[in-house]
């Protein structure tokens, strides 16, 4: 495809994805196409009707419709509208979670509805074969204006951001949780629940996990480790600025696994059996200038410079993991050198726009 070096982009995305559960985190997507410069217009998926669809795309004459919506039913809903008006290519960037591949029995699949667009770009690599058009992988970024190295004093020797979900996501992530509170008021904990006291019956956990006590238990100075939940992702970019080394890790459980083995029987799960996702945080640890210790997957090789950039342990060896944050910790110069590769390699490849433009030059080059 003949796409322009500046080319006019209708962005169609969903008008509360980063508001509610990722703010900034992914939903500045549609801000950085104005950013760079090029003519854009922005359609809310969720309020456009066949009509407006149309007339504002037959106004603007575009080069490319570029989407960028993670809700199921609104992306059934722009298929319809393509079905009806296609005037020029489009394509859906879809940060899914395995989950959000399985939608409602007997619902239009998101599976189906990718087979309307010119091209599907997805986070997990292992989705590629299934999606009904070309497809490519295109893993999470940052927004370099909220993750950057801001400078400040690296008081965690040691950070973890993200939610130890149900009873089963909580006993795999319960280990490294563990690991990481050793480290006490050094470590920094931003799940929904504290460390200091061992896993409790369901009632119990909701309990401590309630939103509404949050606040009041936090103030206790009972907890082995200091534990906050940032309001959103410019407290989290604070989190992670103040941290030596932030950990990551990729699988992922839930109800909705056999649902998507059924689904989709070829999915290649690891070796232990699990789903996983390359997930953002790794890309806002070296945004932000942290030494990332990150879970290991095999597509982290085309992305960092293992060993030099980023740091990796396997999953399911917690022995690794305990090594080698113990080892970082107390090696300056060392972390340090690998945090600030990380850093550069981040800028100019992992951004937000760096994203947008890989997926433009896909576009040129496989359309």
């Amino acid at each position: 495809m003949k796409l322009p070096l500046n080319p006019k982009v209708v962005c169609i995305a969903d008008p509360n994805f980063g508001n509610r559960f990722y703010p900034y985190s992914f939903g500045c997507v549609p801000a950085t196409l104005d950013r760079m410069g090029m003519p854009v217009l922005h359609l809310n998926a969720a309020t456009a009707t066949l009509e407006s669809f149309c007339k504002d795309i037959g106004k603007f004459k575009p080069d490319l419709l570029f989407g960028f919506i993670q809700n199921r039913q609104q992306v059934v809903k722009i298929v319809d509208f393509l079905n009806d008006y296609h005037p020029v290519p489009a394509t859906n960037w879809s940060l899914e979670d395995p989950n959000s591949v399985v939608g409602p029995k007997d619902a239009y699949s998101m599976i189906e509805a990718s087979a309307s667009f010119d091209m599907w770009f997805c986070n997990d690599s292992k989705m590629v074969p299934f999606w009904r058009t070309k497809a490519a992988f295109m893993p999470p970024g940052f927004d370099d204006r909220v993750y950057y190295n801001a400078g400040l004093e690296r008081c965690f020797d040691v950070s973890y951001i993200g939610q130890l979900g149900p009873k089963m996501v909580t006993k795999m992530y319960w280990p490294y949780m563990k690991e990481i509170a050793v480290y006490g008021k050094k470590a920094m904990l931003a799940s929904d629940r504290p460390m200091g006291v061992p896993l409790l019956p369901r009632s119990l956990e909701r309990f401590i996990r309630s939103k509404k006590r949050r606040r009041f238990l936090q103030s206790l100075p009972i907890w082995r480790c200091r534990w906050e939940n940032p309001k959103n992702e410019q407290e989290k970019a604070g989190i992670v600025s103040r941290s030596k080394i932030h950990s990551g890790l990729n699988r992922v459980r839930g109800d909705w696994e056999d649902d998507l083995k059924a689904l989709l029987p070829e999915y290649p799960l690891d070796k232990h059996g699990l789903f996983y996702q390359l997930k953002g945080r790794l890309f806002h640890a070296v945004g932000a200038g942290a030494m990332a210790l990150n879970e290991y997957c095999p597509e982290l090789e085309d992305l960092f410079d293992v060993g030099r950039e980023i740091v990796t342990f396997e999953f399911g060896n917690i022995k690794e993991f305990r090594d080698k944050l113990a080892w970082y910790v107390s090696h300056d110069v060392e972390r340090e050198r690998i945090a600030k590769a990380g850093y550069e390699r981040g800028r100019k490849q992992h951004t937000f726009s760096a994203r947008i433009k890989q997926i433009f030059d896909i576009v040129r080059k496989r359309l």
